[in-house]
């Protein structure tokens, strides 16, 4: 991925079953910590590649918590086009 890009990302329904090394290694390299996520927990973020302490992160750390409220944000990006490029596969 280029310098720069933003990426936005969230969990949807298991994020956590199956996750490698190398994918929870990219996504801190980003400033986005959730190996401490667990089981059915949630998170979203938004980071800009190159400027970890500029990301946002969201995360609601287990199954019954992120049932009732699971994590969420709300986020403007401007000055940006809106080019969607990757899709990131966590199992492999």
């Amino acid at each position: 991925m280029d310098y720069g890009i933003v990426m936005v990302g969230l969990s949807a329904d298991e994020a956590t079953w199956r996750i490698t090394s190398s994918a929870l290694s990219a996504l801190r390299q980003l400033g986005v910590e959730v190996a401490d996520v667990q089981h059915r927990g949630s998170f979203a973020f938004i980071a800009q590649k190159g400027f970890a302490s500029k990301s946002v992160l969201r995360k609601v750390l287990t199954g019954a918590a992120s049932y009732s409220r699971p994590a969420q944000l709300n986020a403007t990006v401007t000055g940006t086009a809106y080019r969607p490029v990757y899709q990131v596969n966590p199992y492999g």
